[in-house]
């Protein structure tokens, strides 16, 4: 499904740039990035809670990639991933899972009353309750944090492939996590400082996200961030060092 979309742009604009990705060992198996949605905001037009929702139709768009009946069957193939992405937040964030879910359910009614066929299709299939997901092939990826996500949200990511060796730095929270294939891994990309170092081999990361604009645009309210309780935290915080999972943990 990953397309060469990669640029040589400035550096400001890493994700697709070349000078991030390397070449694939394995034949047909083409470096670059692609983001999936059903529904979502062009870029500037992202909606705020202080706007009101009166944007144009043409400002609410689903990807490029899943226009078509190519994009429907390709959604259909990503359902086994999309619902393990969706168990997974109602395990760590019910509360922020149902209003995805509401999300979801509000901006189906909306494309169906305005006639939006194909984005109705698209939702309709949408099995994850995330807003979208980036696919990526062999990028390596600098600390930064996603400011279009909600503070709240947990992004989730799943990393595949045959590389030898990997490490995610969780910078301001002073971890630094083993990234094998098969593992998962959840956080706030908006609030936690985030990178990934990759040794030599194939590597795809699937990503799932949500996008703040999406959420106010179907009006669903803010969440709490989650929560634990104090017999919870003692307990990992007395857990110093756990070799199945980290690599190193830093008070």
């Amino acid at each position: 499904m990953t397309t060469s979309k990669t640029s040589t742009g400035k550096t400001t604009k890493w994700r697709t740039n070349t000078s991030y990705f390397h070449p694939s060992k394995e034949p047909g198996l083409i470096p670059g990035c692609i983001n999936l949605s059903p529904c979502w905001f062009q870029q500037g037009h992202e909606v705020r809670p202080s706007l009101p929702k009166s944007l144009s139709t043409e400002h609410r768009q689903f990807s490029a990639a899943l226009k078509g009946d190519s994009g429907l069957s390709s959604i259909i193939d990503m359902q086994r991933p999309a619902l393990l992405s969706s168990a997974a937040l109602r395990v760590m964030h019910p509360q922020l899972y149902r209003a995805s879910m509401s999300t979801h359910v509000a901006l189906g009614q909306w494309a169906a009353a305005h006639g939006e066929d194909q984005m109705y299709r698209c939702l309709q299939h949408w099995a994850s309750a995330y807003s979208g997901a980036s696919i990526v092939c062999n990028r390596q990826s600098p600390g930064h944090r996603d400011p279009k996500c909600p503070p709240e949200g947990f992004d989730i990511l799943t990393c595949i492939g045959s590389y030898k060796h990997a490490v995610m730095n969780l910078t301001n929270l002073g971890i630094d996590l083993l990234y094998n294939p098969g593992v998962m891994v959840s956080y706030s990309g908006r609030l936690v400082r985030h990178g990934v170092r990759v040794g030599d081999g194939d590597r795809i990361v699937w990503a799932w996200f949500m996008r703040d604009s999406v959420h106010n645009y179907a009006g669903t309210p803010r969440t709490e961030f989650a929560k634990y309780s104090l017999a919870d935290f003692a307990t990992y915080h007395l857990a110093r060092y756990n070799q199945a999972d980290f690599v190193r943990y830093r008070s």
